[in-house]
C-alpha cells in the first residue's frame, strides 16, 4: 500500500468531518445529529463513523474491508456489528425515500440518492390506481383538484428557486499548507477530505503535483516529472485527477492520473498554449482554454479522455483576448469562465456546460483572479481587486446583480476550489518585487525597497527612471529622480497600468490604463501636470513607444488582427502600413524601433514610419525580459522561477552571457539605457500558501 493508499483508508475522525447534505436532510458527524426540516436524531459514533465512510463513496460500493479499516481502525470484527450499524442508518433515514442504504451481495455496502420528488413521503412512493374516467367524459373532480395542486405547486417551486439565496458569510480562516516555497493551483475533492495542489520553488518554476488530507498536514507527492505539472482537477467520483504538463517549446500536456495509485497517462495535447486550467464535466469531459489554430482566439474547449477528441464549448469575439480558466458547477450541468476583452479588462460569463445560455455575471471589467462555485451552485465567489486589495467577493449567478464584498483583502487571494461542502481553499500569496540598477558586470544595487511591487521600467536619455507600482494599492505610474525617494505621478485606479515609456526629450511619459472596461493610450508631463487621454477607443493595446519624431506606436488587436497604429499628440490614430502581426514595440534610443509578431519569436526592425523595414534580425524568448540596445539585445535568461543570466546577443547573431544574477525573471521588466545603465525587477519575496474558508449561508 503507498502512502496514497493509507491516507484514503486512514480511520475516519469525526470531529474533523464537514456537514453534509444528505436527501433532506443535514449530517452534522461532529455532533452526531442528524438534522431534517421536520426533527432530527442523534447517531451513535460507530453508526456516524459508517454513514460517514459510505458518505464519501457515494453512489460506488465500499467493502467490508474497507468499512473495518475505516470505521474500527483495522480491527477485525464480526459481520453483525457492521449489519447492526447498517440496520440503525436504514432506521433513520427510512422518513428520507431518497436516501437509499444498500447491500451488494459478496462485496459491501452502498449509500445512494434517489430522485424523489420534494416532498414525497414513503407511502406516496406507491403507485395509487389511476381513478376510472366520468361516462360524460368530464373530468373528474378530484382531477381538477389534483391539477390544481400541481399547478399550484410548481408556481411556489418556481417561486422559491428564484428566491435570491441568503448572504454569504466567510468563517475563521485557517492554514492548509506552510511549507517553504510555492504551493497553488487548489483542488478539493467532491467529498472535501483531500486536496490536491501545485508545489514547488517559485511561481514561475518547476512544480509538482501533491496530495494532502484536508485534516491532515502530511502532503503526498502524487507527480515528479522534470517538467512543470500543474492545474489538478478531481474527477466528479474522486477516483481520477487530471492535470497539465507544460513542455518546452511546444504546446502543454493534459495527463490522468488514478487515485489512490497508478502511472498518469498523457490523454490530449493542447493544440497552441503553453497552459490551461482544467475542469472536469459529469459525463466525464475534460474543459480546458486553448486556441484551435495560432490565428484563434482562446476560447474554451471540450477534450474526450478516452477519445481523444475535442469539441468547442465557447466563441468569444474575434477582437477579444478570449475565454480562460474555466470551472464547473458541483451538479456539473454548467460552468462559469473568464472573458477578457483586453489587458486588464475581463468579466465572468456562466454558461451551460454545452456552451450554450452564456450569460454574463461581471459587468464592470474588474479581474477576477480566481473563482469558483459554492456548494449549492446558486453564488460564484471569486478573488478580485477592485477594492484596490485583492479581496473575496460574490455574485448571484440565477439572478447577476452587483457583486457583493465578503473579505477585506488582507491577504492576496489568487485561485479558488470548493467542495460540497461549504469549504473554501485559497491561494494566499506574499509576493513582493523591488527594481535594482547596475552597470554590465558590476553588482545590482536597489533602487526601490517598498513592501509592495515595482515593475516596468524605463530609462530615460537622462537617466531618470519610470515604473510601474502598487504601493499606493493598486497600479500607477511612479518617477524616481537620482538618488531621490519615488514620487507617485497618477491617480487613476485602473484596473491595468502597464508600458510607461519616456518621450525622446525626456519630458512625457505615455502609458496604457485599463478603466471602465476600456483600454487607452495616456500622456503625463515629468513632473506630473497634464494627464491626458489621447485615445478613446478603448481597443486592446500591448507594449508602446515613442518613435524620433514624438509620436507614439501602439500595436492594436483590430478586427482580429494586431497592426501597429501612430497616435500623434492630439490624439489622432492611423495605421502602420506593412505592419500585420506586430504587437510589441521597443525602443532602443535614438528612434530606433524593434517589435514582436504575434506567435513569433524573431525580432523585426522597423522604420521610422512603424513599418518594418529587413528581414528577422535575432531570436528572443517572449517568456523572458528583454531590451534593445545599441550593441543588440539584452535578455533575462535561465530556468523559469530560477536564478537568471544577463545574455547579450549581438545584431551580428553572437550570443554571450554577461553575468549570473539572482531572481531577476520578470517579464516586461527590462530597461537598458543609451549609457549602458541596465535596471531590472528583482523578486524580493515569493511565498504562496493555500488556506481554508468555511462558507455559510446567514
Amino acid at each position: 500500500m503507498n502512502d496514497l493508499s493509507a491516507l484514503l483508508r486512514r480511520p475516519i475522525e469525526l470531529v474533523s468531518e464537514p456537514p453534509f447534505q444528505l436527501g433532506t436532510g443535514m449530517v452534522h458527524p461532529a455532533s452526531l445529529e442528524v438534522v431534517w426540516p421536520d426533527g432530527g436524531c442523534k447517531l451513535e459514533p460507530r453508526v456516524m463513523q459508517v454513514l460517514v465512510a459510505l458518505n464519501h463513496r457515494r453512489g460506488a460500493p465500499l467493502s467490508r474491508e474497507d468499512l473495518s479499516q475505516l470505521c474500527w481502525g483495522g480491527r477485525v470484527v464480526g459481520d453483525d456489528a457492521l449489519v447492526r450499524c447498517i440496520v440503525k442508518l436504514r432506521k433513520a433515514f427510512q422518513r428520507d425515500p431518497a436516501v437509499e442504504i444498500g447491500s451488494i451481495p459478496k462485496i459491501g455496502y452502498r449509500l445512494r440518492l434517489l430522485s424523489v420528488a420534494p416532498g414525497t413521503t414513503e407511502t406516496e412512493m406507491t403507485p395509487s390506481p389511476t381513478p376510472a374516467p366520468r361516462p360524460d367524459g368530464r373530468p373528474s373532480p378530484w382531477v381538477l383538484a389534483g391539477g390544481g395542486v400541481a399547478i399550484a405547486a410548481l408556481l411556489v417551486g418556481a417561486f422559491v428557486v428564484m428566491q435570491p439565496p441568503r448572504a454569504l458569510a466567510t468563517g475563521t480562516v485557517r492554514p492548509l499548507t506552510s511549507e517553504p516555497g510555492v504551493e497553488n493551483h487548489p483542488a478539493l475533492s467532491p467529498d472535501g477530505r483531500l486536496i490536491a495542489y501545485a508545489g514547488g520553488d517559485g511561481l514561475g518554476g518547476q512544480k509538482d503535483i501533491f496530495l494532502r488530507g484536508v485534516a491532515d498536514g502530511t502532503p503526498i507527492r502524487l507527480t515528479s516529472a522534470a517538467q512543470d505539472e500543474q492545474a489538478p482537477a478531481w474527477s466528479p467520483d474522486g477516483r481520477r485527477i487530471a492535470f497539465v504538463r507544460r513542455v518546452t517549446d511546444a504546446p502543454c500536456e493534459i495527463l490522468v492520473a488514478p487515485v489512490p495509485q497508478g502511472e498518469p497517462r498523457v490523454v490530449g495535447r493542447c493544440a497552441v498554449e503553453a497552459v490551461t486550467r482544467l475542469a472536469w464535466t459529469r459525463g466525464g469531459e475534460l474543459l480546458l482554454s486553448d486556441r484551435p489554430t495560432r490565428n484563434a482566439v482562446r476560447r474554451i474547449r471540450a477534450l474526450n479522455p478516452d477519445t481523444g477528441q475535442m469539441r468547442e464549448v465557447t466563441s468569444p469575439p474575434a477582437d477579444s483576448l478570449g475565454d480562460g480558466d474555466p470551472i464547473v458547477s458541483h451538479r456539473g450541468d454548467q460552468l462559469v469562465f473568464r472573458r477578457l476583452f483586453s489587458y486588464g479588462v475581463g468579466d465572468l460569463y456562466t454558461a451551460k456546460v454545452s456552451g450554450s445560455g452564456q450569460r454574463r455575471l461581471t459587468r464592470d471589467g474588474w479581474k477576477a483572479l480566481g473563482y469558483t462555485f459554492t456548494a449549492d451552485d446558486r453564488t460564484v465567489v471569486f478573488s478580485s481587486n477592485r477594492g484596490g486589495d485583492s479581496g473575496l467577493w460574490s455574485v448571484d449567478v440565477k439572478r447577476p446583480t452587483k457583486p457583493v464584498r465578503l473579505s477585506v483583502g488582507l491577504l492576496d487571494f489568487g485561485r479558488l476550489s470548493a467542495d460540497e461542502h461549504g469549504l473554501l481553499a485559497v491561494e494566499a500569496t506574499d509576493y513582493r518585487s523591488n527594481l535594482f540598477a547596475w552597470r554590465a558586470g558590476a553588482a545590482p544595487v536597489p533602487l526601490t525597497e517598498s513592501s509592495s511591487n515595482d515593475w516596468d521600467p524605463d530609462l530615460s536619455s537622462t537617466g531618470r527612471l519610470t515604473f510601474v507600482s502598487d504601493q499606493s494599492g493598486g497600479p500607477e505610474v511612479w518617477i524616481k529622480r537620482g538618488d531621490g525617494a519615488p514620487t507617485r505621478l497618477t491617480e487613476l485606479k485602473a484596473n491595468s497600468v502597464f508600458s510607461a515609456r519616456w518621450s525622446p526629450d525626456g519630458q512625457r511619459i505615455a502609458f496604457i490604463a485599463a478603466r471602465e472596461r476600456r483600454t487607452d493610450v495616456y500622456v503625463i508631463n515629468a513632473d506630473g501636470s497634464g494627464l491626458r487621454k489621447l485615445t478613446s477607443d478603448g481597443a486592446t493595446r500591448d507594449e508602446l513607444a515613442w518613435d524620433a519624431n514624438g509620436d507614439i506606436v501602439a500595436p492594436t488587436l483590430r478586427n482580429a488582427g494586431w497592426r501597429a497604429e501612430r497616435v500623434d499628440s492630439r490624439g489622432r490614430i492611423s495605421a502602420v502600413p506593412n505592419s500585420a502581426g506586430v504587437q510589441i514595440i521597443k525602443n532602443a534610443g535614438g528612434g530606433s524601433l524593434y517589435a514582436l509578431k504575434r506567435d513569433d519569436d524573431r525580432l523585426w526592425r522597423l522604420g521610422p514610419d512603424g513599418a518594418i523595414l529587413a528581414a528577422p534580425l535575432v531570436r528572443i524568448n517572449r517568456e523572458a525580459a528583454w531590451a534593445p540596445a545599441g550593441d543588440g539585445v539584452y535578455q533575462l535568461a535561465g530556468a523559469p522561477g530560477g536564478d537568471s543570466v544577463l545574455r547579450l546577443t549581438s545584431w551580428s547573431g553572437a550570443v554571450r552571457d554577461v553575468q549570473s544574477l539572482g531572481r531577476f525573471s520578470l517579464k516586461n521588466s527590462l530597461a537598458v539605457s543609451p549609457a549602458g545603465d541596465i535596471v531590472a525587477a528583482r523578486v524580493v519575496r515569493e511565498e504562496a500558501d493555500l488556506r481554508a474558508i468555511r462558507l455559510a449561508r446567514q
